[in-house]
């Protein structure tokens, strides 16, 4: 039969193990929840790019639209010389290009 020191010893072993294995527990919940989190952050930044994206798109093809209808004499905003300067191709072209580095990896 062990001792009461060796018993107590014994107990304060198994009473130490459950500790740690709880600790190791709560550590590994913790650990997943924030997996999670940055999951659902990502997601939402690149969701957030993506729409910055789409709109910068659909301004770009109105713009170029806008200006094919100004080059067809089908509607007139301003003069020629501004129309090129300010809503031509090159601003439709610029717009495409930053949505495409917008939407980006």
């Amino acid at each position: 039969m062990p001792s009461t020191r060796v018993r107590q010893l014994r107990r304060d072993h198994q009473r130490i193990e459950r500790r740690k294995a709880a600790q190791d527990v709560n550590a590994k919940d913790t650990q997943k929840q924030q997996a999670e989190a940055a999951a659902r952050q990502s997601f939402a930044h690149s969701q957030r790019q993506h729409r910055m994206a789409y709109a910068l798109w659909t301004l770009a093809v109105v713009i170029a639209v806008g200006h094919f209808f100004e080059h067809a004499n089908t509607i007139r905003l301003m003069s020629p010389g501004l129309e090129d300067l300010f809503i031509g191709w090159p601003m439709a072209g610029m717009l495409g290009i930053v949505g495409g580095i917008v939407y980006g990896p």
